[in-house]
């Protein structure tokens, strides 16, 4: 099958100055371990859940016996610093670097840490011009890139006193805009999969007007194998958390059937990991939600037919 060209560069990763009060930016990566361990981390260059805007760090470590750890802190502007031309961060003393294909980073806070290398094993990844609004929008700017769609992760997590050696599978993506994300968006999921052989990135994007804005990303081990806006996200059954009543998705099922490349997999929640609050900005009641869950499916390429299981994060933001 012909493979998509990527437009990508590591500008893309680069810091994205803009001089509104509403701009944010953030670099998120996360990595699941062999160990049982996961983590996700956040630099929030403007953080876009605290007005005004200010910049911030957080960490999440979920241990295997489903032991939650947090660290968040502001950092000084004065000790922010960043590179337009690549991703090279510094916030404090935690730090994230691009050397080529492999990014450093360490991040510590509240007596939790990592110090991770990630190695880029797949190209980095935007869909067209990298703005998820189309560009001149009412002057709205709303970037997203995949900068890491799948590497391989080693280090160590560090919880208070305790060391522990990983290494395992990472994702990283870089998000920025101009505009505050309930002023554009009722809300997205999102998720990837990291199959032994199968990278696969979706996310389901709803706008103020109720309309959708699906995306679908598939690589191999080589490279890209097919981006698209056009594919079937279906959420198959809802479940209720039992504390607050709020539902979530219990079963989401993808499916795209192209000429040469055809995708079933359905994701199941296994646990949720996050259930969270946003901090009170608006009148809306926001939400983030992140599960622990199980995949499997099958993916079939120029006829030839595989089958792919086992575990993934996933994310739910509600903003309205």
């Amino acid at each position: 099958m012909q493979r998509p060209a990527s437009t990508y560069t590591d500008r893309d990763d680069g810091l994205h100055p803009l001089s509104n009060s509403d701009y944010s930016e953030w670099w998120y990566l996360d990595g699941r371990f062999d160990n049982g361990y996961s983590c996700v981390l956040t630099w929030h260059w403007l953080n876009q859940f605290i007005k005004p805007h200010i910049p911030t760090i957080q960490i999440f470590i979920y241990t295997p016996e489903g032991k939650r750890y947090v660290g968040m802190e502001a950092i000084d502007p004065k000790n922010c610093h960043a590179s337009e031309t690549i991703c090279d961060v510094k916030m404090g003393s935690s730090y994230l670097k691009q050397e080529g294909t492999i990014y450093k980073m360490a991040m510590h806070s509240k007596g939790i840490g990592c110090e991770l290398t990630f190695e880029g094993t797949v190209p980095g990844w935007k869909h067209g011009d990298g703005l998820m609004v189309p560009a001149g929008t009412n002057n709205t700017i709303a970037g997203w890139i995949i900068a890491c769609p799948r590497a391989k992760v080693s280090g160590k997590l560090f919880i208070k006193d305790k060391v522990i050696e990983v290494q395992g599978n990472g994702y990283h993506d870089h998000n920025w805009g101009n505009t505050d994300l309930y002023d554009l968006f009722k809300g997205w999921y999102w998720g990837r999969l990291n199959d032994p052989k199968y990278t696969i990135i979706y996310s389901n994007t709803q706008l103020l007007d109720e309309s959708w804005l699906p995306s679908l990303y598939i690589a191999d081990d080589k490279s890209t194998l097919l981006a698209t806006y056009q594919y079937s996200f279906t959420v198959e059954k809802e479940d209720t958390e039992p504390q607050t009543g709020d539902t979530y998705p219990k079963i989401i099922s993808l499916k795209y059937d192209g000429n040469d490349l055809q995708l079933n997999c359905r994701l199941e929640t296994k646990s949720i990991a996050e259930h969270n609050p946003l901090p009170k900005l608006n009148e809306f009641k926001m939400f983030n939600w992140r599960f622990l869950a199980n995949y499997e499916g099958d993916i079939t390429i120029d006829g030839k037919r595989e089958f792919i299981k086992g575990e993934t994060i996933s994310e739910r933001f509600i903003f309205r």
